[in-house]
């Protein structure tokens, strides 16, 4: 029988106590693997390209390095959290997230700042996809869309964090990834006292990894525009900000682009409010014009007084509340094994990140950074022809 606390009784406060204490986590651990050790290597990409002499197609191939670990950390990390519950994976992905940034922090060269890039890249992959385990084992099934997407808006809290942690560091920019470090330390131990010791494991933990489960019909759109749209966002985390000095020269105000974007980020956590009131279908279709359009605008709007921080912003809210509505469209229909269906979703979008830099590092040669920017935001436009139906049948139910 399922039991149901109204939020005045001790038991329906201590329940809210604990899905907050679950949601801070969550949100935390995410603005460390996400916001932090993934996201951050491209606001320091000027500093890189000139400590290590590095050439444009190098740089795509290091940024590259990160979704690479991140894809291949996630299958693990879904595996464990099925297998053994989610918080082993999750404490792994923090270590990898503040050990990743220190190696980057103490890089004498090219060779070791790639390692860093890479183990760094491997801790979203392990800590983030078990969080769909808790929500779904955790939490009461009204909230779990509430919940997921303030877990999820922790990547804005931490690209917001980074900024002024990067003009704080000024030209030293080891020292802001020490305290990037420092900080994902911090978090992990705090995730370790706060996730449950033990969670339900599914009845049938070989039959949720067949590829039969993971292909069903359903999911095939899903994992389709998962991909497309990791190509095309990583465009914009990985050359945004050298995109910025090419054209205006000015450091300062690609710090506060950054900023901007990570602030903006933040407005993630209403995205389950907007799926609550207008569908799934409608957000996605609107996300995905959103997004597309900042990322193409954002060579033009370089001359226009705060125009790039428009760009950021749009980009900043679109990107998160996206990821989201994944998210959520694959919670949807994987309901019985929800980390592994939730994983092979975010495996997808990094395998798309992790295709965006490297071909983009071989593009911008031939066709130039503004134009890389204005084609990659047009076909994140036409993404909105692939769209969600409001009600997925979920596979192992049906």
């Amino acid at each position: 029988m399922t039991r149901h606390f109204t939020s005045s009784s001790p038991a329906g406060h201590e329940n809210g106590m604990k899905t907050r204490g679950l949601t801070v986590a969550g949100l935390a651990i995410v603005a460390a693997t996400y916001g932090l050790a993934r996201y951050c290597f491209g606001l320091f990409l000027p500093e890189f390209r000139q400590e290590f002499n590095l050439s444009t197609e190098t740089i795509g191939l290091i940024a590259g390095l990160s979704y690479a670990g991140y894809l291949m950390a996630t299958f693990l990390g879904s595996g464990l959290s099925t297998l053994f519950g989610p918080r082993l994976p999750i404490m792994l992905g923090g270590l990898a997230a503040a050990s990743g940034m220190a190696t980057i922090a103490v890089a004498p060269d090219a060779v070791t700042l790639a390692f860093g890039v890479f183990l760094a890249g491997t801790s979203p992959g392990l800590a983030y996809p078990p969080f769909s385990d808790v929500i779904v084992r955790h939490t009461e099934p009204s909230r779990q869309n509430t919940i997921y997407a303030w877990i999820n808006s922790g990547t804005g809290f931490g690209v917001a964090f980074a900024g002024p942690l990067a003009l704080f560091a000024g030209e030293d920019w080891r020292l802001a990834w020490l305290l990037f470090a420092g900080l994902a330390l911090a978090i992990t131990i705090c995730n370790f006292w706060t996730l449950p010791r033990h969670s339900p494991r599914i009845a049938n933990a070989r039959a949720a990894i067949s590829p039969r489960f993971l292909l069903q019909s359903a999911a095939r759109p899903l994992f389709v525009a998962a991909f497309l749209f990791g190509i095309f966002s990583a465009v914009y985390w990985t050359y945004a900000v050298e995109l910025l000095w090419e054209l205006s020269g000015n450091s300062r105000d690609a710090i506060v682009f950054w900023i901007v974007l990570g602030m903006a980020g933040v407005t993630g956590c209403f995205a389950g409010g907007l799926v609550n009131r207008w569908g799934l279908r409608q957000t996605y279709r609107v996300l995905a014009l959103i997004v597309g359009a900042a990322v193409a605008t954002l060579p033009f709007l370089i001359g226009v007084r705060h125009g790039i921080y428009f760009s950021a912003a749009f980009f900043g809210s679109g990107f998160i509340v996206m990821t989201a509505l994944f998210g959520m469209w694959s919670m949807r229909i994987f309901r019985d094994a929800p980390s592994i269906g939730f994983g092979l979703t975010f495996f997808l979008i990094s395998l798309g990140q992790g295709v965006g830099p490297v071909a983009g590092g071989f593009a911008i040669p031939l066709l130039g950074h503004s134009m890389l920017f204005v084609v990659s935001g047009l076909m994140c436009c036409a993404l909105a022809l692939i769209r969600p139906r409001e009600r997925e049948v979920a596979v192992g139910n049906a």
